[in-house]
């Protein structure tokens, strides 16, 4: 038996506020061995954070805490003050948390923010720190990572702030690693080249790792053993593959159920919900789309190029959305599809090419549409932090939009906040209270509740369920087809779950550093044959994935010419390197950019 680099017993937490003590966390105790990972999986809201935050000290002051130990390394934390606990955050135990943007510093650029924790925790200098800081990028698969290192997080898609996050988290080698939601910003492949990395660590540094995580199929390819809690409680713990092959607990076999298969769609029926989640809706979840033909097409992106500087990030995008229809958009970090996403929604001002909105051109740049397309085309984004004011409350924030966009008094607005916070599965109190004090899936939730207030016909859906556990996940997403089925709503789905994009999407398109290199069905993407980067992507979510460093090939600056794929492509010959593919269709529908399909 390893001897235990964290040890927990009965710990219990409460928050003070305005309604006295709320309890978190009670009675949770667990160890985690030198080189062993421990996954702590749960629904938003059941404590899996707050375990985090005693454990590394970051909890707020109205918090009290209570456990019979507390310990890292034998050492108790609580007794840790001063710059003995600053000495030991960052060098012995490190963290990556669920929002990237949040814990990177806006005012500095990632070359100094890993810099920065290399030297004041070794004696090195500039020269050599940014020598470091270049490895580090490269491990996280990072391309042109000198590039990277002279921009600013803003600069930055949240896949790529996400890896820099890591790359500080690992800079020193811990001995143990707290990750709360790692992989929720970046894309399947990239998922498992971070698997990949935890491996290694385990493997070479003997790293101790607590992996805080909503996606099952995370743990059960990173953990050696897991802890299940439910409402601040572990209801079940064990051998990771056990736990998930026959779970004991009612709860554990709930979230299990809610997961989607990668062959499961919404044309099969609903996704499992949790009695915490589920209510009652219609069977069906067949979506307007699959039952009209001749539709009219809601969204058509013609031509779009975009730039930032120097750096291309889209290339002559042409895309046509029909109305009712679910467009599924998936690609790594950085490959442009939240810059699409923004040119469609005029938050972006594409450097060439157009958008129409139901067969009419509208104006680039969203303050010079009609209140009319403004309405009718609305977004959910990747992370609700930044998209919810902090200063105000819930009920405020999903009133606005229903008296601006909808035209409602403010007593017909009032009302309407109850009904939108329960399509969402939100209490009525949560009216009354400020994202602050909400769970990160909470605030996802009251994000698209305030997406739908202005009865949109476009939404367009960044990443809508990367902050969500997998019971609230299958009854958002089963929302989102009861909506579209009932309002004929056309939905632009940008995700990295390709289970979530399997389930959801009619037809699916894939970017790749900005060129759209596949488009089809659901079905024809997912049967292939593929562009070799689907083909990738697909093969990295399957259950039964390889060792990912085989499949995701060294990461490399965009090349001057010929497919942006071939430096990583395994069948790439010299004529992919000097030519770009023309687009060619496979079967009606079903169109790849590559000379080898």
């Amino acid at each position: 038996m390893s001897p235990s680099v964290l040890n927990v017993e009965k710990l219990s937490i409460a928050y003070g506020g305005k309604r006295g003590w709320q309890s978190a966390v009670n009675g949770v105790s667990l160890s985690v061995g030198q080189g062993e990972a421990l996954g702590l999986v749960g629904e938003s809201g059941s404590g899996k954070s707050s375990v985090a935050m005693a454990i590394l000290r970051y909890l707020p002051g109205n918090a009290r805490v209570a456990a019979s130990a507390l310990e890292f390394q034998g050492r108790e934390l609580r007794e840790l003050a001063g710059e003995e606990l600053r000495g030991l955050r960052g060098d012995r135990i490190a963290a990556v948390y669920q929002h990237p943007g949040a814990a990177l510093s806006p005012a500095m650029t990632i070359g100094r923010q890993i810099g920065e924790t290399i030297m004041r925790h070794r004696k090195v200098g500039r020269e050599e720190a940014r020598w470091r800081s270049t490895e580090l990028l490269k491990r996280v698969r990072v391309a042109n990572p000198e590039r990277v290192l002279d921009q600013y997080p803003h600069e930055l898609s949240g896949g790529m702030q996400q890896r820099a996050n890591i790359a500080i988290a690992i800079a020193l080698d811990p001995a143990l690693l707290v990750l709360d939601e790692p992989t929720t910003a970046l894309d399947a492949s990239v998922q498992s080249e971070v698997i990949a990395i935890l491996d290694d660590l385990r493997r070479e540094h003997k790293t101790s790792i607590l992996l805080i995580s909503h996606d099952i199929n995370l743990i059960r390819r990173s953990c050696d053993r897991v802890a299940v809690m439910q409402s601040g409680t572990v209801v079940e713990t064990g051998v990771a593959g056990d736990v998930f092959e026959n779970p004991a607990h009612a709860y554990t076999r709930a979230l299990i159920a809610s997961i989607p298969g990668l062959n499961f769609t919404k044309r099969d029926g609903r996704l499992a919900e949790t009695e915490a989640t589920s209510r009652d809706r219609p069977q069906t979840a067949t979506s307007a789309a699959s039952q009209e033909t001749g539709r009219q097409v809601a969204i058509a992106c013609k031509n779009v190029s975009h730039a930032f500087g120097n750096q291309a990030v889209l290339h002559n995008i042409d895309l046509r959305i029909d109305q009712g229809e679910t467009f599924g958009l998936i690609g790594e970090s950085g490959s442009g599809k939240s810059t699409l996403a923004r040119i469609v929604t005029g938050l972006q001002v594409p450097g060439e090419g157009s958008v129409e909105l139901f067969g009419r051109q509208v104006a680039p740049r969203a303050e010079r549409r009609a209140q009319s397309e403004r309405r009718d085309v609305q977004m959910v984004f990747q992370s609700p932090d930044r998209t919810l004011n902090p200063r105000h409350r819930i009920g405020r924030i999903l009133s606005r939009p229903l008296r601006r966009l909808a035209g409602l008094g403010r007593s017909q607005a009032r009302q309407r906040v109850g009904d939108l916070l329960s399509s969402v599965r939100l209490a009525d109190s949560t009216a009354e209270q400020k994202p602050r004090s909400l769970s990160g899936g909470q605030r996802q939730r009251a994000a698209i509740a305030r997406a739908f207030a202005g009865a949109p016909k476009v939404v367009v859906l960044d990443e809508p369920t990367s902050a969500l556990d997998v019971s609230v996940q299958a009854t958002v997403l089963n929302l989102l087809n009861d909506l579209q089925r009932e309002k004929n709503t056309t939905y632009l789905f940008i995700s990295h779950d390709l289970r979530v994009v399997r389930y959801m999407a009619d037809r699916i398109g894939v970017l790749y550093r900005g060129r759209l290199v596949e488009t089809g069905s659901s079905e024809q993407v997912f049967r292939g044959p593929n562009h070799p980067y689907t083909k990738l992507l697909l093969e990295a979510s399957s259950d039964d994935a390889p060792t990912i460093s085989a499949l995701v090939g060294t990461a490399a600056a965009t090349p001057d010419s010929g497919c942006a794929f071939a430096d990583r492509c395994p069948i790439a010959d010299q004529v992919c390197r000097k030519t770009e593919p023309v687009t060619k269709e496979l079967e009606p529908g079903h169109s790849v950019a590559c000379y080898k399909r």
